[in-house]
């Protein structure tokens, strides 16, 4: 076996082991907040990005419904299309319980890679999971501002080939409510079921 394959093999599993790290560190951070109420006030917030059409967008743009939000990444060779098809999967069963509570929710996908991830990319990207899925992306300073209004993790993966790397980044989606405050949050891995359940739960009140 060519030892190039192996150390791939192994930069890979490193890779993975830190992301599952650092989505263990956030779920931590969520775990010990004392009330719901205190999460409102630390997660979320303004931010300042560009859609998939290539249009400047706010959070203004969303009050009104709910967002269920993901951050993550294009090149992202396993953990992103895993929690966007299950998110995917949780808006399919809300939708078939109760279209008219599925049409208040949109899915969000939001870049931690804009180096790569232009309007386009991510146009591309978004038409391969939920119809009516938004995918934003910006400059490094906007999408650094939104990932730091919603206590996001990530960070570029040390490679040989600079065109070729990784990112290291938390695995969390979050649901914003129409006010644009924090309303719940799925740690990676939640089956589309659960959250399905929990959405319609929040949302039927």
């Amino acid at each position: 076996m060519p030892k190039s394959f192996i150390a791939r093999s192994a930069f890979i599993l490193c890779l993975a082991l830190i992301v599952a790290a650092a989505a263990f560190i956030g779920m931590k951070f969520f775990d010990q907040s004392p009330s719901n109420k205190q999460a409102r006030a630390l997660i979320g917030g303004p931010f300042n990005l560009v859609d998939h059409t290539g249009k400047d967008v706010s959070e203004k743009d969303f009050q009104g419904k709910y967002m269920l939000i993901y951050f993550g990444y294009t090149y992202c060779p396993d953990v992103c299309p895993t929690s966007l098809t299950l998110l995917s999967e949780a808006m399919d069963i809300v939708e078939a319980k109760d279209a008219a509570l599925a049409k208040l929710i949109t899915p969000v996908f939001i870049t931690v890679d804009p180096e790569r991830d232009t309007v386009s990319a991510i146009k591309d990207y978004v038409e391969n999971f939920y119809p009516t899925m938004v995918g934003l992306t910006g400059t490094t300073e906007q999408v650094s501002a939104a990932a730091k209004a919603f206590r996001v993790f990530y960070q570029k993966a040390e490679v040989e080939d600079s065109n070729d790397y990784l990112m290291d980044h938390s695995s969390i989606t979050y649901l914003i409510g129409p006010d644009s405050l924090y309303s719940k949050h799925y740690g990676h891995g939640t089956g589309p079921d659960e959250m399905a359940t929990s959405m319609l739960e929040i949302l039927s009140q």
